[in-house]
């Protein structure tokens, strides 16, 4: 491309943010108004007019795929070798840039230029051993291994060090001491180790900067020109890095959407890109408002939404296309009834069988079960974005499992699989006498571990502690037959997920909350169910159509599925035809959002917004009046973020849409909790 073809098609804010070459800019690119295309021209301008060399631009993107197809299409469009010249761009995300830096000035910290860089499992690890050698935690067990590698990420997110954790830094004020004196035992091993954790790839760049005044200004001169995309995603010690080697020549450019600021949870801080302007004077503000995307109707549904949060800079996506077809709200009578919904809508719309342009988009993980099925069952193909299907995840195995084991004598594949599940003292030795037994005699399993603990010839097989962890293990099983009989299905998983331990497992786990939600999930249905067998049988028959709706096959990817995401794993995808599922109070806003206050209700409703501007063509809005919670049908209200659309630009459907009486107010109906449930 010449000079000018770079900017040929370019509209007029776009041509402004591409050809400000110097001083700080703000470019605030909203949803679909073609970022991509301003950054990929803006570093191609930079070297095409010769403002600079490649190797004088630090370009920082948040994935390692986003920063190569950046270099790619910067070296397509210049008739540039990506291998040659365009090497020496500093391209990347913020930590290979920092490990990059790092590499060749770890000396200054007392590490050798070979520092390993620890993945999370690695961390763990440590974190493990170092709390063993000091004597664990004797408060709770809430400090699982990963808990503390997260925590301590965090407070390196925001450039915390061990001697500045203050009991606001905590969850547990009184754990404050003992958390300071493991995050420094974990420093400290690690720089014995040589070895550097991800947080410590950009803290110890600052570190290094702080204590070298001659290697900050080496990086400041080097580093004429910064850009950093997603900027509303960058965390403490990423905004100092940049304010820091901006300063003397003062070339900044960031590129990001207030708008779309979701990841809070992660260490990304708002302020971050709302104050830009007050922390870099003189900074010009160019606002990217034409959406390329999505009709008006969807856009003007969705700016209707980000218009309510307070916390945002002034902003509206608007489009040279049609209004486009209406948005659909359909109100379900049940959660089922929305999966149907959706299933069949997909079908009816789907052209010669091409199922690419639908994606259904969930607030929590837990809600994809019944569209899994309902797609299952309708041969529609699909894939789980960013996570397990349903019938997949572990804890869902692990309670089929026990209820097999219930239903069934001979199943031997359960038995192994929940045999230790959560831990018995069981070894590999004694599981393996079992299965030695169980082949000698001809019974399977579970009936061979009752006759080893049976039988004195066969009790030798194995120590008493072992003995004793069958005997409890055969026992839990007959008496949740006995349950089974006495009170249902329902009855026989509480009593399982109780008394074999299980629930109680998932306290040290830093999945639990949504490990429990999920078992939750699967209790509903089962509550649906007066017989187990039926329940089995249709559980099996749902895992083998999800199996038949994989993306490989024997022939290679299949491309042709339904996507299924989270909202949070669908940033950055667009879609044609978009189903936001489940848009009620306590689902989305989510109820853990709706105790956290305004700035929490705010990002939920940057969520919505989110979910809504992924549609270019067609957005579904899906509730329930009934959904199948805990031990009854509860009846959530449709979530204030509906009542926020022109009514003008939606077309009701299904039931109920006459009954909306105070929505935004608290959950309709009662609930009743598991008796298992975290209270």
């Amino acid at each position: 491309m010449t000079v000018h073809s770079l900017i040929d098609d370019l509209n007029t804010p776009q041509h402004e943010a591409v050809t400000t070459t110097d001083g700080f800019l703000m470019v605030l690119a909203g949803a679909g108004s073609g970022k991509t295309r301003v950054l990929t021209r803006r570093l191609a301008w930079l070297l095409a007019n010769e403002v600079c060399r490649p190797e004088e631009i630090l370009a920082v993107t948040f994935t390692n795929k986003a920063a190569r197809e950046m270099r790619e299409r910067v070296a397509e469009m210049l008739g540039m070798d990506p291998t040659g010249s365009m090497s020496r761009f500093w391209i990347g995300t913020f930590h290979s840039m920092g490990a990059r830096i790092l590499r060749q000035h770890a000396d200054r910290l007392g590490y050798d230029s070979n520092f390993v860089i620890l993945d999370t499992g690695d961390q763990e690890r440590l974190v493990k051993n170092l709390v063993a050698e000091s004597g664990g935690f004797a408060r709770n067990n809430h400090w699982t291994p990963r808990r503390l590698v997260q925590t301590i990420s965090r407070w390196k997110d925001d450039g915390v060090g061990p001697d500045q954790i203050t009991e606001k830094h905590v969850l547990f004020p009184k754990d404050r001491v003992r958390l300071a004196e493991i995050y420094r035992g974990y420093q400290e091993a690690l720089k014995r180790t040589n070895s550097m954790d991800f947080g410590d790839l950009l803290l110890n760049c600052l570190m290094l900067w702080r204590d070298n005044e001659d290697l900050l200004d080496l990086y400041r001169n080097r580093f004429r020109y910064l850009l950093v995309d997603e900027y509303q995603d960058t965390n403490k010690v990423q905004y100092q890095w940049m304010k820091w080697l901006a300063t003397g020549h003062r070339n900044l450019c960031v590129v990001g959407d207030d708008d779309q600021s979701i990841y809070s949870w992660r260490g990304a801080r708002l302020d971050n890109i709302l104050n830009f302007s007050d922390d870099f004077p003189d900074t010009k503000v160019i606002r990217l408002e034409q959406n390329y995307r999505s009709t008006g109707n969807i856009l003007r549904a969705a700016a209707s939404v980000i218009s309510n949060n307070d916390g945002r800079m002034d902003k509206t996506l608007w489009t040279e296309g049609e209004p486009g077809e209406p948005l659909v709200l359909y109100s379900a009578q049940s959660a089922e009834d929305e999966a149907e919904f959706v299933a069949t809508e997909i079908n009816s719309r789907a052209s010669v069988g091409d199922y690419t342009p639908f994606s259904i988009l969930v607030r929590t993980s837990r809600q994809t079960r019944l569209f899994e099925e309902a797609l299952g069952i309708h041969r529609i193909p699909f894939q789980v974005v960013g996570g397990l299907r349903f019938m997949e995840r572990a804890e869902v195995k692990d309670a089929l499992a026990y209820l097999r084991m219930t239903a069934s004598n001979r199943d031997d594949l359960a038995f192994e699989r929940i045999i230790n599940q959560p831990r018995r003292g069981l070894g590999p030795t004694t599981i393996e006498r079992l299965r030695d037994l169980s082949v000698q005699t001809g019974l399977p399993l579970l009936e061979a571990a009752r006759l080893a603990t049976a039988q004195p010839e066969h009790q030798k097989m194995m120590r008493p502690a072992a003995r004793n962890s069958l005997i409890r293990f055969i026992t839990l099983i007959d008496q949740t037959r006995q349950t089974l009989e006495q009170s249902g299905p329902r009855a026989a998983l509480d009593y399982l997920l109780v008394h074999s331990g299980y629930l109680e497992s998932l306290e040290s786990s830093d999945r639990g909350d949504d490990q429990r939600e999920n078992l939750q999930e699967l209790a509903a249905k089962l509550s649906q169910y007066s017989s187990l067998t039926a329940f089995l049988e249709e559980a099996a028959l749902v895992s083998d159509m999800a199996g038949s709706n994989q993306t490989e096959s024997e022939q290679g990817p299949i491309t042709n599925f339904v996507t299924i995401s989270t909202l949070h794993a669908a940033k950055g995808l667009e879609f044609p035809v978009v189903f936001l599922v489940g848009v009620e109070e306590e689902m989305l806003p989510h109820k853990m959002a709706m105790k956290d206050g305004e700035h929490a209700l705010e990002e939920e409703r940057r969520l919505a917004y989110v979910g809504m501007t992924r549609a270019r063509e067609k957005l579904y809005l899906t509730c329930a009046r009934q959904r199948f919670l805990f031990r009854e049908r509860v009846r959530p209200l449709p979530s204030r973020f509906i009542a926020e659309i022109p009514k003008e630009i939606i077309e009701n459907k299904g039931i109920g849409t006459r009954h909306r009486r105070g929505v935004g107010g608290g959950r309709g109906g009662r609930t009743t909790a598991y008796s298992w449930r975290k209270r």
